[in-house]
C-alpha cells in the first residue's frame, strides 16, 4: 500500500481504522481457536470486550456502545451461543436483560487483551485523535 500524506480528512484516517480491523481480526484468529471461539465474527468479539466486566443492562450497552438495536441482538445470540456470556431477565425491570461474561468469556476478553498490550505508547497517545473523530462525526449527527 503506498504511503499517503497526512490528510485532514477524517474518511481518509477510517480508511486506515478499517484496514487495521482487519488486520487485528487475523491477529485475534490464533486466540480464538485455542479459545474454541473461530466462528465468533470480529464485531461480536469486539462487542464481547466492550461489554466489559460485570453485569450490565443490555440497554445501557447499546447506548454507551451507539449500537443499532438488532445489531446488539445478533451478537447477544451468537455470543450466548458460543458461551461466552450469560444473559437473564432483569427482576427490577422485566423489559431489560442483563448480560454477564462467562469464565469462558472473561478467559477470551483476558488473552486477547494480554497480547494486545502495547508496550510503546502509541495506543495511549491515540486515544485523543480516536476521540477527536468521534466528538466530530457525533456533533455532525446532532446538528
Amino acid at each position: 500500500m503506498t504511503q499517503r500524506s497526512r490528510s485532514k480528512d477524517w474518511s481518509e484516517f477510517l480508511v486506515v481504522a478499517d484496514r487495521v480491523l482487519r488486520v487485528f481480526n487475523e491477529f485475534i484468529s490464533p486466540i480464538l481457536v485455542k479459545h474454541e471461539a473461530e466462528s465468533i465474527s470480529l464485531s461480536n468479539v469486539l462487542f464481547l470486550i466492550s461489554m466489559g466486566e460485570g453485569e450490565y443492562k443490555v440497554s445501557e450497552i447499546v447506548r454507551k456502545g451507539r449500537y443499532v438495536g438488532s445489531n446488539a441482538s445478533y451478537a447477544l445470540k451468537a455470543l450466548t451461543a458460543a458461551g461466552l456470556i450469560t444473559r437473564r431477565q432483569d427482576v427490577n425491570d422485566r423489559r431489560n436483560a442483563l448480560v454477564s461474561w462467562t469464565p469462558q468469556g472473561a478467559a477470551l476478553v483476558r488473552d486477547i487483551k494480554a497480547n494486545s498490550t502495547d508496550t510503546t505508547g502509541y495506543c495511549r497517545d491515540s486515544w485523543d485523535t480516536l476521540a477527536a473523530l468521534e466528538n466530530h462525526c457525533a456533533r455532525r449527527v446532532v446538528a
